[in-house]
């Protein structure tokens, strides 16, 4: 079977020749080759079934740390200060509505800050209910559709499938535009500010979506790590606010006929169930104990019938700081779990990282072929 028929087939809950093999590189692959391009992704990872993630139709000014912006009317003064080996970035955005701005420290790749840091917001566009008028003044129009996954799926072929990333209104949207502390008080102390800026952001993530299935996209990736449990949501929350916007995207994306994978990179034993239920087709990335809490087996038992499970291989302390025995073993006892009937995606926790031994890695795919094989 082609890479493309073993995954379709693994999340139709098909039994395929094998279990296809899908972790998440990019990390790795920048440390080890400074190229985490699909070509070279595919250039070196022979066993590698892809499901190859591509970007959203519009740029982030939100999240971003861009010099340059593309927005009519609005006039954007940028001042940079070093900060030690990071620099601290002051953005003030002159809208028709108003003035917002932003402060943000910008580490450096490389070294203890990983290859692919994470900026850090030490203030937010939003303040009050005042700034959202200014706001949906520095967020780009999206087009009615975007073809930008079609160029990979042509790279791909019959290797994999391309999925457009769509992040959730709060994922580098509303968790940057207002800081997720603020947004977590402001549930409880001004709902009206909460509902306004979450639903800005979750129509914009629904018109994203639609762009691109109206494109041709088969598969959606949803990022919703923002909304984990994992960030110090509760189950009643997530249930109430966040659950039905899941539903929402899935929704849409079955009425064009494509499939929903659902990304959450944190614990899940308390949220599974809900994401499951708004009729998500596959759920990423399982991460097991010590990192997250997910458990393989009650999790085939309780929705492995109607979500496929993708990920599971713990990135740290089995590929990165384990032993070529471990990795075996963490590989042979997810398929014995798992593999039975289809709906089963082995991956990782997350990508692999930067100094992980190459021995643990051969052991990895040689172990994902060997025991995912089907009789």
């Amino acid at each position: 079977m082609t890479g493309r028929e073993r995954i379709l087939a693994a999340i139709r809950h098909e039994e395929p020749d094998r279990v296809p093999i899908s972790p998440r590189v990019g990390a790795w692959m920048q440390a080890e080759f400074a190229d985490g391009s699909l070509a070279k992704q595919m250039e070196v990872l022979p066993e590698m079934d892809f499901m190859h993630v591509t970007g959203e139709p519009v740029a982030n000014y939100v999240y971003g740390t861009q010099t340059q912006y593309d927005l009519p009317g609005v006039e954007v003064d940028l001042e940079r200060t070093e900060a030690g080996d990071c620099y601290i970035l002051h953005r003030t955005f002159r809208t028709p509505a108003g003035e917002i701005s932003d402060v943000t420290r910008v580490p450096p790749s490389g070294r203890e800050y990983g290859v692919s840091p994470n900026p850090v917001k030490h203030e937010h566009l939003v303040k009050s209910i005042d700034d959202l008028p200014a706001l949906e003044y520095i967020l780009p129009a999206i087009p009615a559709t975007f073809d930008g996954h079609s160029s990979s799926q042509e790279m791909l072929g019959d290797r994999g499938v391309v999925m457009p990333c769509i992040r959730s209104g709060l994922d580098h949207n509303a968790g940057d535009a207002r800081g997720m502390e603020n947004l977590m008080i402001d549930y409880y102390t001004d709902r009206a500010l909460f509902d306004g800026v979450m639903d800005i952001f979750h129509q914009r993530s629904l018109q994203k979506a639609k762009a691109c299935l109206e494109a041709g996209a088969e598969v959606i990736f949803g990022s919703w790590y923002y909304n984990s449990l994992s960030s110090g949501w509760s189950p009643a929350i997530f249930e109430e606010v966040f659950v039905p916007e899941i539903r929402e995207h899935v929704d849409l994306a079955h009425s064009y006929g494509a499939l929903y994978d659902y990304y959450d990179d944190g614990v899940l034993a308390q949220s599974m169930e809900l994401i499951a239920s708004a009729g998500i087709d596959v759920l990423e990335t399982c991460t097991p104990p010590p990192v997250g809490d997910f458990d393989l087996a009650q999790a085939k038992r309780t929705i492995g019938d109607e979500v496929t499970l993708k990920g599971y291989v713990d990135l740290l302390y089995v590929l990165k700081h384990g032993t070529p025995e471990l990795v075996e073993r963490t590989v042979r006892e997810a398929m014995e779990i798992a593999k039975p009937g289809g709906g089963f995606i082995i991956g990782s926790s997350d990508s692999f990282r930067e100094g992980t031994p190459r021995e643990n890695l051969d052991t990895y795919w040689r172990a994902c072929v060997e025991y995912g094989r089907y009789a």
